[in-house]
């Protein structure tokens, strides 16, 4: 096994040898005062100029922004069914529990006959519906989507004042 050899620490002779001037160069000069009872207060000289300082006072500061909701999309594929006025709507990445309050609200919109959904784990939640005659399956369906997103902003303004 080696021996390690020791190390004798270096003299600090280095740093006496270093004239004054060398120190001031390096550092800022510092201004002396007295205060009123005679004894004297050193200050040093600011590192920013008054011109910065004036810009650093006008300096405002940033709004924050209002968030933005994150929004999760659907994936909807529409499909007709048997008849003319009858649709079915698969909907990717659903539960029972957005299909059944979905349905729910589509059943409120005026023109809907019918509306169901069937979920099973193997393929999307469909929902199938029925509508009276001369009603579009689209302006049914946004009509659906905006009383459910009216429901969910009430429940969330609920939960607010709660907390």
């Amino acid at each position: 096994m080696a021996k390690k050899k020791k190390v004798e620490p270096e003299d600090d002779d280095d740093l006496e040898d270093l004239e004054e001037e060398e120190f001031e160069s390096a550092y800022p000069e510092i201004e002396k005062k007295t205060t009123e009872g005679g004894t004297d207060l050193k200050e040093p000289q600011p590192l920013v100029s008054e011109d910065e300082e004036e810009i650093e006072e006008f300096e405002y500061e940033l709004e924050e922004e209002p968030e933005i909701p994150e929004y999760k999309h659907l994936n909807l594929i529409l499909n007709r069914g048997l008849t003319d006025n009858d649709y079915e709507l698969k909907i990717e990445g659903q539960s029972h529990g957005f299909c059944n309050i979905l349905v729910k609200h589509l059943l409120n919109v005026k023109g809907v006959n019918m509306a169901a959904y069937k979920y099973t784990r193997i393929e999307p939640a469909q929902i199938f519906i029925r509508l009276e005659p001369d009603h579009k399956i689209k302006e049914i369906i946004y009509q659906g989507i905006e009383s459910l997103r009216e429901e969910v902003i009430e429940v969330q303004n609920i939960f607010k004042k709660l907390t």
